[in-house]
């Protein structure tokens, strides 16, 4: 080999060396956050709090029995807030004060138990146990003065429950009486919606001057015990950023290369007071370009969706980019750190179908939109369409949304009972359960049912949906955590439906045999689940798999507390608690040669 030939080689070498650099550092970028980080009130001692007494108390680990009412085992440690008595009242409030406020929390209840979150120090959210209620009043859990939460989404005492709160304070001199109300604009509990905006009698006595009520955040127990934590909270002001020296060009022709303007001469230009696709035409480019105006230093999270291709530039830095979709209901995020003062502003737009809203959000600013209303392209909800069980079970095949993805081999059980569950025919394996009532098949139905979604219309408990039986060398052995359509080792034998009306799952897992109901207990608790593995002679190991999640505790009454006391398993069987990696799973051995092991269990939240 020549030198010549050498120096060509090796350059071309590492040439490729560095394209695959690029490429893998590119491919593993992290996503851009799609929020900035909420402010955690810690829990590592009571320093956050005015003046705590002695009921209130940090601990590593809280227990109930859900059998006990107002009964809490406390362990030792950090990072709950518990009020661990049945008898006595208490009010804790934050040395934090707040306006508005987003606020996130884990809470827990012992049975017969309740508090109350005081916004503000002042306007109350009931927390209570109300679990399994057919029906909830002013009186349960999710209400605020006056006003009954939506639907029950309450979990069984002992398990963890997540609220997420959207409260905004009262203002005055912001309206034409003087005064605008406070109120919680959502409240979101086990992840569904159960207030929207109810507004509070407002306090405010100054009609004079724009100033913003504050207060404490307050925890007010007059029933315990009950437990926090995770207490995450974003506060906000009334500081906004603000659009100048705003311009507009409209060019020919719409580019996915944003760059192609350049070479171009506007068909037009001109000033305008807005951000809105409207000062541009349709099947057009719209440049618009001003300084963006920021009232502090930090950093910003920026949101864009569109009808077509749109780029946002901010100091000739490309913070966010659609890559050219014309989904303009799917969003995508860029952040960076801006000081406070003007910036140059770009944004350009190729209008396919009218459709452009910017959204920011800033160091105690919320989410605020840049473009007006009238830019952005509104989709017309579907109507409710409700499956009412009319006193019998009843299946529905469709897609199903599980843990962010769309299941599309699902099947939705309802009964009368108001206990429903969610059963993946390809893992064999049930998605999700939820109390109340059934299902919402609106998406499809409606016009041409595109989505196909069938809505569970209830608070969920999300199930891990994987196989429940694998054949492992040893019980430690990684659990497969998927199943592929076109490669299962699963063979499909069916279902029946028995004399209740609900269905029995037939398959096998190479010799073994599995028949498999879900049904409601006979106390309206939970799920039953009664299994039957016969081994028609197999002699490899495997494994029946009862739940799997976080953390597994065996708690004193015998049952399981899975997924950090998500929800509980109760059974007679001595299945094994395995950590793998931070996952835990709960497995049973099953006989092998030619014999049956019956599996009985249930599943409560």
């Amino acid at each position: 080999m020549t030198v010549r030939s050498f120096l060509l080689h090796s350059a071309i070498i590492v040439g490729m060396a560095a394209c695959s650099s690029a490429k893998k550092e590119k491919e593993e970028a992290p996503a851009p956050p799609e929020s900035l980080p909420m402010e955690v009130l810690s829990l590592d001692n009571l320093d956050a709090f005015a003046a705590p007494d002695n009921n209130w108390q940090l601990a590593g680990n809280v227990y109930v029995n859900r059998q006990q009412p107002q009964q809490m085992e406390v362990k030792e440690g950090k990072g709950i807030l518990a009020f661990a008595t049945a008898k006595g009242n208490s009010t804790l409030r934050t040395k934090m004060e707040h306006g508005d406020i987003d606020l996130e929390l884990d809470f827990m209840l012992s049975g017969q138990a309740g508090a109350t979150l005081l916004f503000q120090g002042k306007y109350p959210l009931q927390l209570k146990d109300s679990w399994l209620k057919d029906s909830v009043t002013v009186d349960d859990c999710g209400a605020v003065e006056g006003k009954a939460p939506l639907l029950n989404a309450c979990k069984a005492p002992g398990l963890w429950q997540h609220l997420e709160v959207k409260f905004r304070t009262a203002r005055s001199g912001y309206s034409a009486t003087g005064t605008t109300e406070a109120g919680f604009e959502r409240v979101v509990l086990n992840g569904r919606t159960i207030q929207q905006e109810p507004s509070l009698d407002s306090i405010t006595t100054d009609t004079l001057l724009k100033q913003v009520q504050t207060g404490p955040l307050g925890f007010l127990v007059k029933n315990g015990p009950v437990a926090f934590r995770n207490i995450r909270y974003k506060t906000y002001n009334d500081k906004r950023a603000a659009l100048t020296n705003l311009q507009y060009h409209v060019y020919k022709g719409v580019y996915k290369n944003h760059d192609t303007i350049k070479l171009l001469m506007p068909v037009r230009s001109g000033q305008t007071d807005s951000l809105t696709y409207r000062v541009g035409d349709k099947r057009a480019q719209l440049l618009l370009e001003g300084k963006l105006q920021l009232p502090v230093q930090g950093e910003y999270v920026f949101s864009i969706r569109a009808g077509g291709p749109i780029r946002l530039m901010i100091d000739g830095k490309e913070i966010a980019n659609n890559g050219g979709t014309r989904d303009y209901q799917r969003a995508f995020y860029g952040d960076t750190v801006l000081t406070a003062g003007p910036h140059d502003f770009q944004l350009s737009y190729a209008n396919y179908d009218e459709c452009m809203v910017l959204l920011y959000e800033g160091p105690h600013i919320p989410f605020t939109a840049l473009t007006t209303p009238a830019s952005e392209r509104l989709v017309e909800p579907s109507p409710s369409m409700e499956y009412v069980l009319k006193g019998e079970p009843a299946i529905q095949r469709s897609f199903i949304e599980h843990r962010g993805k769309v299941d599309a081999y699902s099947m939705s059980v309802g009964a009368p009972v108001g206990i429903n569950y969610a059963y993946d025919m390809v893992t064999y394996s049930p998605l999700l359960a939820w109390h109340g009532r059934y299902i919402d098949v609106a998406e499809m139905w409606h016009e041409r049912g595109e989505q196909q979604l069938a809505r569970p219309l209830g608070a969920t408990l999300d199930l891990a949906g994987i196989p429940c039986i694998a054949e492992l060398s040893s019980v430690k052995a990684p659990w497969p955590d998927s199943m592929r359509v076109d490669s299962s080792d699963y063979t499909n034998r069916g279902y029946m439906l028995r004399s209740d009306g609900l269905p029995m799952f037939f398959y096998t897992l190479h010799q073994w045999k599995v028949e498999d109901y879900l049904h409601p207990r006979q106390d309206g608790k939970g799920l039953q689940r009664d299994v039957t593995v016969t081994s028609n002679g197999a002699k490899d190991k495997a494994y029946w798999l009862l739940a799997s999640g976080g953390i597994i505790e065996k708690l004193a009454d015998g049952s399981y507390a899975v997924d950090d006391k998500n929800y509980y398993i109760e059974t007679a069987v001595k299945p094994e608690i395995v950590e793998d990696d931070g996952q835990y799973r709960l497995v049973l051995p099953l006989e092998t040669g030619n014999k049956t092991t019956d599996i009985h269990y249930s599943i409560i939240w």
